[in-house]
């Protein structure tokens, strides 16, 4: 299903295009939002209509509401069935209950994806092993993707880009964004998550690998930036890099261009 037609399912279980766009963003890409994310989405102030939308959610068990810390703010859970099976992901891991700590993650994933609404951005594995195969047809293997197999013989499993992090492509088709949720003080996660990568990345024309880093974590970034370059020299000779930053979360960036 594309994004258009994802909205559109939703509209038919009583949601607005707006409503049923940004549930979609969600159910794709986090799970998990707050009254804010929908607010910059919709591009407008919080008053009654998100406190409505909210509550309906909430009332109409779609979603539940897990407490922050301090009490104050709120993360809605996006977790009914009906909602998932309309979009094509019944059986999504993001309708699982999950921690606090998890959540936060979940909501810098939104954050960045709804910081960049011009990007196309690539949720499931469905979707991407639809979009790469189709780009890069054979300049790179599906044997190649990023993948991971579990067991062996008739029980064996192969899941691609098992990373399950969003993948944004630019309107020209040709530039992409891979995200990284910084979750450690050091990059031991990072350095297979690159490696995973690598073939796919050397098959592209332009691309960029995100960090999504939060607050706490911020010192361990040059030991990412580290892990990066360490890689960089042997898998992408041709690298040429720089770096930036996002509103919320630390975003280093690596870039190969043509």
């Amino acid at each position: 299903m594309t994004f258009e037609e994802r909205a559109a399912a939703l509209t038919t279980k009583g949601f607005t295009d707006r409503q049923a766009r940004f549930l979609v963003t969600v159910m794709l890409h986090s799970g998990v939002c707050m009254d804010r994310q929908y607010c910059a989405f919709a591009g407008i102030r919080h008053g009654q209509k998100t406190s409505d939308f909210f509550d309906g959610l909430v009332r109409l068990r779609a979603a539940t509401v897990y407490r922050c810390a301090h009490g104050r703010a709120r993360i809605f859970h996006v977790h009914r069935r009906s909602l998932y099976e309309a979009i094509g992901e019944p059986d999504s891991r993001l309708r699982r209950p999950t921690p606090i700590a998890r959540a936060v993650e979940r909501l810098m994933v939104l954050d960045t994806v709804l910081a960049s609404s011009d990007m196309t951005w690539l949720a499931t594995e469905r979707d991407k092993l639809a979009h790469f195969s189709l780009l890069l047809k054979s300049r790179v293997n599906r044997e190649e993707l990023p993948q991971l197999t579990f067991g062996k013989g008739a029980a064996k499993t192969i899941r691609y880009f098992p990373d399950r992090q969003p993948i944004g492509v630019a309107g020209d088709g040709r530039t992409h964004v891979f995200t990284y949720v910084v979750n450690r003080d050091v990059p031991v996660d990072f350095r297979p998550f690159l490696r995973r990568h690598a073939a796919l990345l050397r098959g592209l024309p332009r691309w960029t690998v995100r960090l999504i880093v939060p607050k706490h974590l911020q010192k361990a970034v040059g030991l990412y930036e580290g892990a990066w370059r360490e890689g960089a020299r042997c898998a992408f000779p041709r690298q040429t890099s720089c770096a930036g930053t996002s509103s919320n979360a630390s975003a280093s960036q690596r870039e190969r261009r043509d």
